[in-house]
């Protein structure tokens, strides 16, 4: 009698002594026997099997050609920067020259969402800001290049992530980029002991290659500015 693991109780036949002996000798006697296969196989191992030549190929260009889309798109946004603060610096010293009274020391600019440029001010009266953008409607030099800020960072996120960014236009971000705040952002990604710390000014940090610029700005707009599709 024996109790298994399962708490089973099972009967076993007891085997007398020659019927011990005789199975011993049979298990002495017994051997396994090996079978030759009767047809011979050849394994082997296709290292090539995934991508043909042509596609791997294709592929490799297609990455060519779009780091070298993306490198020419950030040099236009880059100049386009350095001339976008150029430009706003130019209108607002003019404004000073002409209003001296006013204070102009945090006035911004951003497009709304028909892409006209607009001002922003603390310290600035709605009847003095819109006189300020009746007096800058018409600069489309700063126009162009304002809009092609936000054409470049909307290309520089679909380079990073296609797929998330597939919606996302330059007339997504209408609204949610100011150029001076974003300046401010863009120069605070250089750090005095980090990665950047050999470009001291302002400027030379606008003119930083153009892989780097387009780095450094992608980290100034997140998350200060919301750039989600």
């Amino acid at each position: 009698m024996e109790i298994n693991r399962n708490n089973i109780v099972t009967n076993q036949q007891t085997l007398t002594g020659s019927e011990q002996s005789s199975l011993t000798k049979q298990l002495k006697e017994s051997r396994i026997q090996s079978e030759a296969p009767t047809t011979s196989v050849k394994v082997t191992l296709d290292t090539n099997v995934g991508i043909k030549e042509e596609h791997f190929k294709a592929a490799q260009e297609e990455a060519v050609r779009a780091t070298l889309a993306y490198m020419d798109t950030m040099e236009k946004t880059q100049q386009a920067l350095k001339t976008s603060l150029s430009e706003f610096d130019k209108f607002k010293a003019e404004q000073a020259n002409q209003n001296p009274h006013l204070d102009l020391k945090d006035l911004d600019l951003y497009q709304d969402k028909e892409g006209n440029l607009k001002l922003s001010s603390g310290r600035l009266s709605s009847s003095q800001i819109n006189d300020l953008e009746a007096a800058l409607s018409g600069n489309e030099k700063l126009k162009d290049a304002f809009t092609q800020i936000h054409s470049g960072i909307v290309d520089s996120l679909k380079h990073r992530d296609s797929y998330l960014y597939a919606d996302l236009n330059s007339s997504s971000l209408n609204g949610s980029i100011r150029l001076n705040e974003l300046t401010q952002q863009y120069d605070k990604q250089f750090h005095p002991e980090g990665f950047g710390e050999e470009y001291k000014t302002l400027s030379e940090r606008l003119n930083v290659e153009a892989g780097l610029f387009g780095h450094f700005l992608l980290e100034a707009v997140n998350p200060t500015i919301r750039t989600s599709a």
